[in-house]
């Protein structure tokens, strides 16, 4: 089964021709509610951007150049959802700003379907278009979903500052860095500082924090956000009521707050309920099982299977009273939280065993390059990339190290257009990501892109470099660390 890239909302990522060989075939977002999905496609080309109403308002230039870069744009399709107007109409006039000519279909999805999935696939059974599909809401049956490594954190901040902070922004005009573009067809791309934790440069967007202490309760942290906006009403435009605003950033803030520690939440926001006063058992079925979820509550490990099993009986043997219903509804909603969580939690699990199983395929490519097999070497390093690729960004010096190890094992075999691409890639990512600059590794780099073009009759490169750079450590030509 062909992976699928998960694109946050706020955020854009692409797939090339090309990105199929790496076991990816598509991208996909859900969750949409006042957000538009834009999908812009070309030969060779797909791109799907989840727009809310802070990036027309903070970075429509990031988005107005990822358009401008496509060549041969064929076709722009814009979902929103039944009656969502707002987004939409603004993110139609400013595409018309730039490209006035460019043909644009508007789609809606129903209330029941929030997902939308692009490949370069094309359906004959469609609703939205050849290369689209719509997915009903929390299902993503058929996705092998891979996500960016670190999409817990990127979501919660993107999601926190549609309230924390626009109050700055507003005041100071000073727009944050953020790195629009997620997924460039090849690799994750590292993410800015300012995407990962709230920026608090600001003296307003301090106080805001402090307003937040990390004990606070789902409830507190509600009421906390729900102050803030209503004390920025007529600043800003707000496409959703404050409070519901509100209700779908609390438990990104309160996960921030507490490190996304599933479990603490989850016991946490139930013993604050139960233990309220605005939940008064009226039977003795409730009393019995208010009891028992409090000794469940209070024990020192995770509780949620136990909880579920509790509620599974109460619910089913109980009559239906108000304490019932209430109960009900806040254990559904902190349920959704918890596995939301735990999804991520398992989710840094999984890429550490992924992460182990390209370490072993790289550890037995080294072997057959060392023994001149360098067919399987070539094969085990691509391997070993289409796993990393999952699991890691541009950043990562063994992603680098990877393409480099496989461009050196096509170089030994004379396939050098091929080497080319792998030794240019990696290239690109030590020049431009890895800190601190891996000088020696780049020269080494250069060298080989240089024999292969002397292979092929070319003229080798003028490298313009920045730096005097030593090369002593840089003669040997082996595969990189």
């Amino acid at each position: 089964m062909t992976k699928t890239i998960y694109v946050p909302q706020g955020y854009c990522a692409r797939l090339t021709t090309a990105t199929k060989s790496y076991g990816i075939g598509g991208l996909y977002t859900d969750g949409i509610s006042t957000c538009n999905i834009l999908a812009c496609i070309s030969n060779d080309r797909i791109v799907l951007a989840h727009i809310d109403n802070q990036t027309l308002f903070f970075w429509n230039n990031n988005l107005k150049q990822e358009i401008e870069d496509i060549k041969d744009l064929r076709e722009i399709v814009i979902i929103s959802r039944e009656n969502e107007t707002l987004v939409k109409h603004e993110l139609i006039k400013l595409i018309n700003s730039f490209k006035p000519q460019l043909s644009i279909i508007e789609k809606e999805i129903d209330l029941t379907h929030d997902g939308i999935y692009i490949s370069f696939d094309q359906q004959n059974n469609h609703d939205i278009h050849p290369n689209l599909k719509k997915y009903p809401i929390r299902s993503r049956e058929g996705l092998d979903l891979i996500h960016h490594p670190q999409e817990q954190e990127i979501e919660a901040v993107q999601k926190i500052h549609q309230i924390i902070g626009v109050d700055a922004k507003l005041k100071t005009k000073e727009i944050p860095n953020k790195n629009f573009f997620i997924f460039d067809g090849r690799a994750w791309e590292p993410m800015d500082k300012a995407e990962l934790a709230i920026d608090n440069s600001h003296s307003t967007t301090c106080k805001e924090i402090n307003f937040f202490k990390k004990s606070d309760s789902y409830i507190v942290v509600q009421g906390k956000l729900w102050g803030i906006l209503k004390s920025m009403e007529g600043d800003m435009p707000f496409y959703e009521p404050p409070e519901k605003l509100a209700t779908q950033v609390t438990p990104y803030m309160e996960g921030y707050l507490s490190n996304f520690d599933p479990s603490l939440l989850f016991k946490r926001n139930l013993k604050d309920m139960i233990n309220s006063d605005a939940y008064r058992p009226e039977t003795q079925e409730d009393k019995h099982f208010k009891e028992n979820l409090i000794k469940i509550l209070y024990k020192n490990k995770d509780v949620y299977s136990e909880v579920q099993d509790l509620y599974s009986v109460y619910k089913n043997t109980t009559p239906e009273t108000k304490f019932r219903i209430e109960v009900t509804r806040e254990i559904h909603t902190f349920s959704r939280h918890y596995q939301e969580r735990k999804y991520y939690h398992d989710l840094k699990l999984k890429y550490k065993e992924i992460e182990n199983q390209a370490t072993t395929l790289n550890e037995q490519a080294v072997e057959g390059y060392k023994n001149n097999n360098f067919q399987s070497a070539a094969d085990l390093f691509f391997k070993a990339i289409q796993l990393y690729t999952c699991c890691s960004m541009k950043n990562d010096p063994k992603l680098a190290s990877l393409y480099y190890n496989c461009g050196r094992s096509l170089q030994q075999l004379g396939e050098y257009n091929e080497a080319k691409f792998f030794l240019n890639t990696s290239l690109i990512l030590r020049e431009n990501y890895i800190e601190p600059r891996p000088t020696a590794e780049i020269e080494k780099t250069k060298k080989a892109i240089d024999e292969c073009k002397k292979a092929q009759g070319q003229p080798s490169t003028t490298w313009v470099e920045s730096l005097s750079i030593s090369r002593t450590a840089s003669n040997f030509q082996g595969l990189g660390k």
